[in-house]
């Protein structure tokens, strides 16, 4: 019997539309056995949706999203992390007051430019990413959509584009392994680098699985990384990087696959949750 699951979504703790709960129950009712809540630099969503998994008969697999300090886009998937890890718990804290001050200077340098979606802005999440001030410049009238705000405001020369300092691959390799997780490389169809370099490096700083299945991968891309997973004795994983309403048409679990491998890592995280 091969095992639906889905190892990649966020909720309304970070930039995703829906309670940690609610995702639970979105994944019974997709017959899910397994889903990992993976919210960025987060981790407050997390019990919720576990002791909503014991009642449904839905394992939760504690996890996490870190984006880290790279030329380009580059996050990593933290599973299986012990969420009561006090240093992991510490640089999680680190990440979001970097991203909070991150914010204030976008906000700055919007209003600059006669810009001011803060009062748009949605309120609650414990992590606010550049995708709630995109939604928050669409709400305002200066975007047409989120793919607009990010091309006319946000992406780097934009007038309100600011990065801030994050950790390093390494560190955060580290602090996800020192939590007792698994270090796995989110949506690499989305890199820019040349993927046999990168990854031959992330796995000397210690990467352990490949997203290998997620949604917007086209089949060439698909099939190149699983080749490389296979080469370097990665685990295999998939994730529909699920937000709810905030990216529609990608709904829990999209991403699996019937395939041996992904049994394989099932059966490996099985164990975990």
């Amino acid at each position: 019997m091969n095992h639906r699951y889905d190892l990649h979504c966020h909720s309304s703790y970070s930039d995703g539309t829906f309670s940690p709960k609610e995702l639970v129950r979105m994944a019974a009712r997709a017959k899910l056995a397994l889903l990992a809540l993976t919210d960025h630099d987060c981790v407050d969503g997390v019990p919720e949706a576990m002791a909503e998994g014991k009642k449904l008969g839905v394992n939760v697999l504690p996890a996490v999203e870190m984006d880290n300090e790279w030329l380009h886009e580059l996050h990593i998937l933290g599973l299986g992390v012990d969420i009561h890890h006090p240093a992991f718990l510490r640089n999680l804290e680190t990440a979001r007051q970097r991203r909070e001050k991150r914010n204030q200077i976008i906000f700055q340098k919007l209003e600059a430019n006669g810009v001011f979606p803060s009062a748009f802005l949605s309120r609650g999440a414990a992590s606010v990413t550049k995708l709630h001030i995109a939604l928050a410049l669409v709400e305002g009238g200066w975007a047409e959509g989120v793919r607009d705000a990010f091309l006319r405001w946000l992406r780097q020369g934009a007038p309100g584009y600011y990065t801030e300092t994050r950790f390093t691959p390494k560190e955060v390799i580290a602090m996800i392994r020192d939590a007792g997780g698994v270090p796995v490389l989110a949506h690499p169809c989305h890199l820019r680098d040349n993927p046999h370099t990168l990854i031959r490096e992330l796995v000397g700083l210690g990467l352990q699985g490949l997203e290998v299945y997620y949604p917007s991968s086209t089949p060439k891309q698909t099939e190149l990384y699983r080749s490389l997973a296979k080469q370097h004795g990665l685990l295999i994983t998939c994730g529909s990087d699920h937000h709810g309403k905030n990216r529609p048409g990608v709904p829990l679990g999209c991403a699996w696959r019937e395939t041996p491998e992904l049994e394989k890592t099932y059966q490996f995280f099985a164990e975990r949750a």
